[in-house]
C-alpha cells in the first residue's frame, strides 16, 4: 500500500513539474542577489547567473561576482508560483513579457546559459539584438549546439548567441575549426 502511494506521488510530482517554465523578473538596479534570496525563500527556484570580475578601487583590486544579464532573475515554476515569486519580493519590478505573455525561455537555452558559465573569460555583454552576418553552429568545445552569428573575424570568430525573449546577447570567441556555416 506505502508503495502504491509514493508512486502515486511521484507521477503528481513529475506531472506538476511538467507545467513549469523558465520566466525572467525585472529587477531594481543592484537587487538581484536581494530578490533571488527572497524567491528561494519562498520555495521557488530561482537561477541568477553570475560572472566573476575584477574591479579597481584607488587602494586596491577586489574579484567580486556580478550578474551575467544585470537586472534580471531566471524564475523555474508553475503559473501559482510565478505569481509567489513576485508578490511582496523587495526590489522585483515585473516579469519580462513577450506578445503581451509572460516572456518564457526555453529549457535548452538556459542550459545554454549554464554551459556557457564553464568558461566565463569568453564571455562580454552586449545590450542589443545583432541580427547580421552569418548563422553559424558550433561543433566543439563547452558552447556545441549554440547557434549565432559572425559579428567580426580576426583570425577567429567573434559569436553572438541571440536570446529571443531577452533584450540582451553575449559575444563569445572562438577559433574557426569550432565552428560551422549554416545556410540562413
Amino acid at each position: 500500500m506505502y508503495m502504491q502511494i509514493l508512486s502515486e506521488y511521484k507521477k503528481a510530482e513529475n506531472f506538476v513539474e511538467s507545467f513549469k517554465k523558465w520566466y525572467v523578473i525585472q529587477t531594481k538596479p543592484r537587487s538581484e542577489k536581494i530578490v533571488q534570496r527572497q524567491i528561494q525563500m519562498k520555495g521557488v527556484e530561482s537561477y541568477l547567473p553570475l560572472v566573476e570580475k575584477v574591479r579597481l578601487w584607488s587602494d586596491r583590486k577586489k574579484k567580486i561576482q556580478i550578474p551575467l544579464f544585470s537586472g534580471y532573475v531566471f524564475v523555474y515554476a508553475d503559473e501559482l508560483e510565478r505569481v509567489n515569486a513576485i508578490i511582496n519580493t523587495s526590489g522585483a519590478i515585473r516579469y519580462l513579457f513577450y506578445e503581451k505573455k509572460p516572456a518564457v525561455i526555453k529549457d535548452y537555452e538556459m542550459e545554454l546559459i549554464k554551459q556557457a558559465l564553464t568558461e566565463p573569460e569568453k564571455i562580454s555583454i552586449e545590450e542589443k539584438k545583432i541580427n547580421k552576418g552569418d548563422l553559424i553552429v558550433v561543433s566543439k568545445g563547452p558552447f556545441k549546439g549554440m547557434k549565432g552569428y559572425v559579428n567580426d573575424f580576426r583570425g577567429k570568430y567573434k559569436l553572438t548567441v541571440n536570446l529571443e525573449e531577452l533584450s540582451y546577447s553575449f559575444s563569445i570567441i572562438l577559433n574557426s575549426s569550432e565552428v560551422n556555416i549554416t545556410v540562413n
